[in-house]
């Protein structure tokens, strides 16, 4: 699994413009992608575009999630990622490395996927990224309700 090809969008962009309707009123959503022998990939970005802010991945069953954001470059990079959930919060420790786009880095953290943010995420499609304490929601439309749960229902341990 490389999701490092495919994140373009920025977490500037995440907290900023992109989700207020201001970077070109680019219309984000989540999805799902199932792809033989790297497993399932939930992403949130533009539709059928590799302009990704976040993606998790995961191999069915593994009980693990990847976690991948695009984050300004290093040195303001972040080292952990950290998610919010109806009340919860996880700071996932992260490796950082250069990405696609030029000026930002990919920051990348594992998680099993019973950690508690993840579990309400996938229980009440509620998740926000969280950067010096300035929470951006990842709104899930009603239809994509489905396709979070799917994911998280193949990424659980058997």
């Amino acid at each position: 699994m490389r999701p490092r090809t495919i994140l373009g969008l920025g977490l500037s962009c995440l907290l900023g413009a992109c989700t207020h309707g201001g970077y070109g009123a680019v219309d984000l959503g989540w999805s799902l992608h199932n792809a033989e022998g790297e497993g399932a990939k939930l992403a949130y970005g533009q539709p059928d575009s590799d302009n990704v802010l976040l993606m998790m991945t995961c191999r069915p069953r593994s009980g693990q999630v990847l976690v991948s954001l695009t984050a300004p470059h290093a040195p303001a990079a972040p080292k952990a990622i950290e998610l919010s959930s109806k009340g919860l919060s996880s700071r996932l420790p992260g490796e950082t490395a250069p990405a696609m786009a030029e000026g930002s880095a990919l920051v990348e953290a594992m998680a099993p996927a019973s950690d508690p943010t993840l579990a309400s995420f996938a229980r009440t499609g509620d998740i926000a990224v969280v950067e010096n304490g300035r929470a951006s929601r990842l709104p899930v439309r009603q239809a994509e309700r489905a396709v979070v749960a799917d994911f998280f229902a193949q990424c659980r341990a058997a």
